[in-house]
């Protein structure tokens, strides 16, 4: 077997207790927007996981969580998905998130009140219990910085945000009370050393309300980037400016030093690439840290972004584009092609296994994957993090 497994206890104890007391955690978003293929891909192997966090609950208004109709489908498949999984891993949990890039519309005003927090626990809790999972995900993208809905942010983000942790928290025990069982709550976090991303955090409080931090250790640098970057580097670049913030070694620092146990921090890591454009050669010949404006490779369905398989499909070994790289940056793999003058950054087996001694060394809680779908048909990506994890 790939990692030995153990009764439902043992494996809620590797949810809460001292990551020295269990094998780090195998966590994986499970997107509900993807094609079916690429959702059959990735349900052969869920049961490798230990929990699969079903994605996006939305939010109405006055609080109201739900499924989008236009998510019902991927939903129904992943419920028999897990059901089908957990014959070969009776261990399996689940878990929903809550709003995510796009779902976070409403959630800064829903989060002023009192009422609609409450709404928003109540409501998010029943669906949880509906879909037989054990815990809730908020992936508010994000307070006071605004992310897709800056519009609606204020500073009074930072207290609400707490506050709405709070909510569900006490939601959460008044029901398991009630089921006499233990349902987690946790949170997607762009975890940088500091500066902007995190500026909205009150980090102290929250890692107060939570059983573990999903750290978003990825999208340093992008299409918006004015420079070309490393998507996700374990050290930051020496000679980039922003190499001191956009590391996450001092990211994961950094939450140490704001009160974060070790055993509560997911270390989180891209099943997908970084594509961005008008990116001259530089001095090394590999476009790195070079000037760039826009999207690199605007021929997918998300101009500068895709799938790790496409990776192999489209760019590897094929005619134009040269593969590095960075040692400095803990093995970051990127590719350049000067003809075109794009970048690509992404993660392999090669830098997923580094980062996974990076994790047991550091007594981390354990990784989360952003998104299975992403993987290659071989399940490449998984399979380097599960077998380096043994």
């Amino acid at each position: 077997m790939w990692r030995s497994r153990t009764t439902l206890t043992a494996l809620f104890c590797a949810a809460v207790c001292s990551a020295a007391q269990a094998a780090p955690l195998v966590i994986s978003y499970l997107p509900t927007w993807q094609s079916e293929q690429d959702m059959k891909q990735a349900s052969e192997v869920l049961h490798k996981l230990d929990i699969g966090v079903l994605s996006f609950l939305e939010i109405q208004p006055d609080g109201t969580a739900f499924i989008a109709p236009s998510a019902a489908p991927a939903v129904a498949y992943w419920h028999q998905a897990f059901i089908d999984a957990r014959k070969l891993n009776p261990a399996l949990r689940c878990q929903w998130a809550i709003a995510g890039w796009e779902g976070s519309r409403n959630l800064a005003k829903v989060a002023q009140s009192e009422v609609s927090r409450t709404r928003l626990a109540i409501t998010a809790t029943a669906i949880m219990k509906a879909y037989q999972c054990s815990g809730l995900d908020l992936d508010w993208e994000h307070p006071v910085t605004g992310g897709n809905y800056a519009d609606d942010a204020s500073p009074a983000d930072k207290e609400n945000y707490v506050l709405l942790l709070q909510a569900l928290r006490a939601e959460l025990t008044r029901q398991g009370k009630h089921d006499q069982q233990k349902y987690v709550l946790t949170a997607a976090l762009p975890v940088t050393n500091g500066g902007w991303s995190l500026s909205g955090y009150d980090i102290p409080r929250t890692v107060k309300e939570l059983d573990w931090v999903n750290m978003m250790l990825y999208d340093f640098y992008g299409a918006w980037a004015s420079r070309a970057g490393l998507l996700a580097p374990l050290y930051g670049l020496p000679e980039d400016p922003d190499g001191k913030v956009l590391s996450i070694d001092l990211g994961v620092k950094y939450m140490l030093a704001k009160g974060a146990r070790k055993d509560q921090l997911v270390f989180g890591v891209p099943f997908y690439f970084r594509a961005q454009g008008n990116v001259e050669p530089g001095p090394n010949g590999d476009g790195l840290n070079q000037p760039s404006k826009g999207p690199g490779l605007k021929q997918y369905k998300e101009p500068g972004a895709g799938q790790y398989y496409l990776v192999k499909q489209d760019l590897l070994g094929k005619p134009g584009w040269k593969s590095f790289r960075n040692k400095e940056t803990g093995g970051s793999p990127y590719l350049y092609n000067a003809d075109t003058r794009e970048f690509v950054s992404y993660d392999d087996a090669q830098s997923l296994k580094t980062k996974v001694e990076y994790i047991k060394a550091n007594g981390l809680a354990g990784v989360m994957i952003w998104e299975l779908t992403q993987d290659d048909a071989q399940h490449t990506l998984l399979n380097a993090l599960t077998q380096s994890l043994k």
